[in-house]
């Protein structure tokens, strides 16, 4: 297999794999479902996304009101408190 094969399969896994996120973040943002992020090294934060550019997603923390801006690098896990539709 060519590397440029290789190539155009790995952008398009990657292309679909950002629709996904920009799906789940933007049905997170507009329901203002509340989410859990877990974070590489194991953090738990909660709260509600506010926005996200390529490699952001802000968080509003519930309680607190505390804003954080996580680098999509260190997240590992985004879970809705309640089921958002992808579609």
């Amino acid at each position: 297999m060519s590397w440029k094969t290789i190539h155009k399969r790995w952008s398009a896994a990657k292309v679909e794999t950002l629709k996904l996120q920009e799906r789940l973040l933007n049905q997170c943002i507009s329901t203002k479902v509340p989410v859990t992020i877990f974070t590489t090294n194991g953090v738990k934060m909660q709260g509600l996304v506010t926005s996200y550019d390529a490699y952001t997603i802000t968080l509003q923390g519930q309680g607190d009101g505390r804003q954080n801006v996580l680098f999509k690098s260190a997240v590992s896990t985004v879970v809705p408190l309640k089921p958002v539709s992808l579609k």
